[in-house]
Order: structure tokens, then C-alpha cells, then sequence
């Protein structure tokens, strides 16, 4: 009796989108979840302070925002301002995150929550 012929697999080389939509699903739920804290952290402050909660969630948003966009840019993140280029260097975070992509975020928030606060 012959043998039937193996099949041979090649693995091709992972593609650089390899891995992509579980690191945004990632991304969108850090997000979320900082959006949620910083906002009821900032309504617990404007409640006790007795200010306008929208204006202070929005402030709330623009100022950690901007703190985490300045951390993002650091040197040690992952974006040369001087140069306009990402780098090799790795994004700062524990978990290596894009940490100015979250400022963004809370900044575009911020704006969002300023226009429709009421």
C-alpha cells in the first residue's frame, strides 16, 4: 500500500495587522473606562463644590487629557514632536499603551461636553 501524500502547511508570516482589532477592542474599553471614572470623579467635585457638572466634567476631560497627551509625548513615548515621525521608541504605560491617544480622547470628550452641556 502507498501512503497518501502529507499536505504541507507553510505558515506565512504574520501580517503587521495581526492582532489588531482585540488591541483597539482593548484600547475602546480603556478609554470608556476612563472617560467613566474621570467624569464621576469630576460630578462628585461639582457637587460638592456646587458647580455646573457638564462644565466641570468638561474641564475634567480637558485637564487629564492634556496631562495624559503631555505624558504620551514625552520623550520616552512613541512620537517625535521635533520630528513629525513615529520613532522605535516605545510608548510609555505599563502595558505599553498609546497614552497620548487616550489624551486625545478625553480632550475630544472635553470639547463634546462643552458644546452640549446645558
Amino acid at each position: 500500500m502507498s501512503e497518501p501524500p502529507f499536505a504541507r502547511t507553510e505558515e506565512s508570516p504574520p501580517s503587521r495587522w495581526t492582532g489588531l482589532g482585540p488591541a483597539l477592542a482593548r484600547f475602546a474599553l480603556i478609554c470608556a473606562g476612563l472617560a467613566v471614572l474621570v467624569g464621576v470623579v469630576a460630578a462628585v467635585i461639582a457637587l460638592v463644590t456646587d458647580h455646573r457638572v457638564p462644565t466641570t466634567i468638561a474641564v475634567a476631560y480637558y485637564i487629564v487629557g492634556s496631562l495624559l497627551f503631555l505624558i504620551g509625548m514625552s520623550p520616552s513615548g512613541g512620537f517625535s514632536l521635533f520630528r513629525g515621525t513615529m520613532s522605535r521608541r516605545r510608548p510609555t504605560g505599563a502595558r505599553k499603551e498609546p497614552i497620548f491617544l487616550l489624551g486625545l480622547v478625553l480632550i475630544g470628550l472635553g470639547i463634546v461636553a462643552d458644546i452640549y452641556s446645558f
